[in-house]
């Protein structure tokens, strides 16, 4: 049997892994990923053409991140029969018959990222406003460690907006560069906390006039979530989604509960410090 190319929609909880791409000793998703494809017998030892849609940091998690690869097994590259080799932190849900020259990230047409972040009663109309700023072209050099690659990028949309207690940051674009999301969320904060003004967001979307570092917001609070193919067709497979689901449900309750472990460690620690006299520095 030939070598044919299958694609991967993957789902991935970025906590415990040191980024996306594979690192010498260290965990990394690709690597967990690789691991499951060979237990699978979907790859030999050495990978065919193996391609991914992006490259996350460390921390960083992902609803719909795309791979890609050679196989000469396609009929048991589903998501079903790879989930059973995966860590229960990563999961397939879709897959495709893909085209010999597919490539994951350099076919991708549009990306989404989404970060959230505790609300600490910013002025969400100014975050937005500066928002707005993102969309079309322009040059991302002051949002990004990338001192070397091009950087110019196009923002097709960029929302803000206020979901319970957090604030919810969309941005989709036709690719991202090195840490330019976590930069973004960064300078959207500092308006919203009134830390910066409007104009100062104009100035660094202009780095030819105007040059100034930012930190990049937490890992924690970003998720990929959509990668875009025009012309692939990926089949969802319900049995691995619902398994899934089942996951998340699990974990949800457990953070759910562990914040309320942390509130009942809060109280207690402010109020032994109040009753001592101490200040809380």
């Amino acid at each position: 049997m030939g070598k044919s190319k299958v694609a991967l929609r993957i789902a991935y909880l970025g906590t415990r892994y040191e980024g996306f791409q594979t690192q010498p000793g260290r965990r990394t998703v690709q690597a967990a990923i690789m691991e499951a494809l060979q237990d699978a017998r979907l790859l030999s030892s050495e990978a065919a053409d193996f391609s991914a849609s992006g490259r996350t940091d460390k921390g960083v998690h992902a609803l719909d991140a795309v791979v890609a690869f050679q196989t000469e097994a396609s009929v048991l590259a589903t998501p079903r029969h790879i989930n059973t080799k995966l860590p229960p932190d990563i999961w397939a849900w879709a897959h495709a018959d893909v085209p010999p020259s597919f490539n994951a990230r350099r076919d991708a047409t549009k990306r989404e990222y989404r970060y959230i972040s505790c609300d600490k009663q910013f002025d969400i109309r100014s975050m937005r406003q500066a928002s707005d700023m993102l969309c079309g072209m322009h040059d991302f050099r002051n949002f990004s460690r990338e001192r070397k690659l091009p950087v110019v990028r196009t923002v097709f949309s960029s929302n803000v907006r206020i979901s319970g207690n957090f604030v919810i940051i969309d941005v989709e674009a036709d690719s991202f560069v090195w840490n330019m999301m976590r930069k973004l969320v960064t300078a959207l904060i500092l308006v919203g906390s009134g830390q910066k003004t409007l104009e100062w967001f104009v100035n660094m979307l202009n780095p030819q006039q105007y040059r100034e570092g930012l930190r990049s917001a937490p890992a924690f609070g970003l998720v990929l979530t959509k990668v875009e193919y025009p012309d692939i067709h990926f089949l969802e497979d319900a049995y691995a989604k619902k398994r899934a689901l089942r996951r998340i449900q699990d974990l949800s309750v457990r953070n759910s509960t562990m914040t309320e472990v942390l509130k009942t460690f809060d109280k207690q620690m402010t109020s032994d410090h109040k009753r001592r006299g101490l200040k809380l520095i």
